[in-house]
């Protein structure tokens, strides 16, 4: 059976290899190659290479840019425990607290963390908060009083006496949640009670039924920063 005279591509890219090419370089072959014999070797043999090289050379840069980049200083960090505020008015409160400083968004950055459940006994967010208090990574804890009552025993908030200015202190002292703190034997230590909480309720974020209990605010006593603690506890009463 006769098959008619129509060229195929497998008959263009056979002719590459064909024997006016013998005996050169890949390089001299592409040289010598003019048009359609020469974009199908282009194709067939370095077209994927720069893609590939393209690639990887992106990658590089973007992870170089990644990990090189100054990353922005935390400011503030908030630790919000077991739902007292929602996702919607965490972010606003975020919001509205970036503009109340003048945070510098491009050299610093606030959190706000909810990602503590204590009231479940969820044992890593016992261990999760253990560590950042330790380091001194979170600035203020807001947490259910039930919480603030099992934490404050064991020495993880700092006196308000410490942490606030004494104007601040005086025109707060109606909120405050006294407590005493215990030995290493969990023994409570006598005329250890001092002010370590601030009772949030009937705040703009925190209104008088919002909860079934009171909303407490803590300073972390290994946060250095100080003003600005004071700075969203006043935010917070405004």
């Amino acid at each position: 059976m006769q098959i008619g005279n129509k060229k195929t591509t497998l008959k263009d890219n056979a002719a590459l290899y064909t024997h006016e090419s013998d005996g050169l370089t890949e390089r001299e072959k592409f040289r010598s190659l003019h048009g359609r014999k020469k974009w199908i070797q282009f194709r067939d043999y370095y077209l994927l290479k720069i893609i590939a090289v393209v690639c990887v050379l992106a990658f590089v840069v973007s992870l170089l840019v990644t990990v090189f980049s100054p990353k922005p200083e935390i400011a503030f960090y908030a630790a919000v425990s077991d739902y007292v505020l929602d996702y919607e008015e965490i972010a606003e409160m975020q919001k509205e607290f970036d503009e109340y400083i003048s945070l510098d968004e491009e050299k610093e950055e606030t959190m706000f963390d909810s990602s503590f459940y204590f009231l479940s006994d969820e044992m890593a967010s016992m261990q999760k908060y253990a560590v950042y208090v330790a380091v001194g990574q979170i600035s203020v804890s807001i947490m259910p009083q039930s919480v603030y009552e099992k934490l404050v025993v064991n020495n993880y908030f700092k006196p308000l006496s410490e942490a606030l200015s004494t104007e601040l202190y005086l025109k707060l002292s109606d909120r405050f949640v006294m407590s005493a703190t215990a030995d290493d034997k969990g023994n409570l230590i006598p005329d250890s009670e001092k002010a370590y909480g601030i009772c949030l309720d009937g705040t703009r974020f925190f209104p008088e039924g919002k909860l079934s209990e009171p909303v407490i605010l803590t300073v972390c006593p290994a946060w250095e920063n100080d003003a600005v603690c004071s700075q969203y506890i006043e935010f917070l009463l405004k």
